[in-house]
């Protein structure tokens, strides 16, 4: 298995993992922000075909406390085939995303998780998140999604 970041051309493919066509121009918006640097996304990838992937967010207006430009970024869309599930592609695709932001210079983290996932927050807290804000709602594509901001804080070397 390979991880990397997902070549944009290759975007599509993604569908396989979640069918973007749920939500009305769905992948034109991410295209969008892949391409201006507002999404930054990391794939797993076994034999050519995309099993899982996780999404970094530099900006989000719904949420602003989740992101502080060029210092804390915002997790969403961690998603693994089913089949491909409990094998560490999760915490390896988490794993990645955080290494590569640490090279950048980005220490603080954000992600959010329905209060009800608790094999989510197990794996987030596992890798360090702790509570940041809990009850939060944001309107995504004309639906209110309820969750609980984590957060971890790297260390500054």
């Amino acid at each position: 298995m390979v991880i990397r970041p997902l070549p944009v051309e290759r975007l599509g493919e993604l569908n396989e993992i979640y069918d973007m066509s749920q939500i009305e121009n769905f992948q034109h918006i991410r295209r969008g922000n892949l391409e201006s640097c507002k999404e930054i996304c990391f794939v797993a990838e076994e034999d050519g075909r995309f099993v899982g992937e996780v999404s970094i967010m530099t900006e989000n207006a719904n949420i602003p406390a989740a992101v502080i430009p060029n210092k804390r970024m915002y997790f969403f869309g961690l998603r693994v085939l089913p089949d491909f599930r409990r094998k560490g592609i999760g915490t390896a695709l988490m794993t990645c995303a955080i290494s590569q932001c640490l090279k950048r210079g980005i220490f603080e983290f954000t992600i959010g998780v329905e209060s009800d996932n608790a094999d989510a927050k197990r794996l987030y807290e596992r890798l360090g998140f702790k509570p940041f804000l809990e009850n939060c709602s944001e309107v995504q594509f004309g639906k209110v999604c309820r969750f609980d901001l984590l957060m971890l804080k790297c260390n500054v070397r």
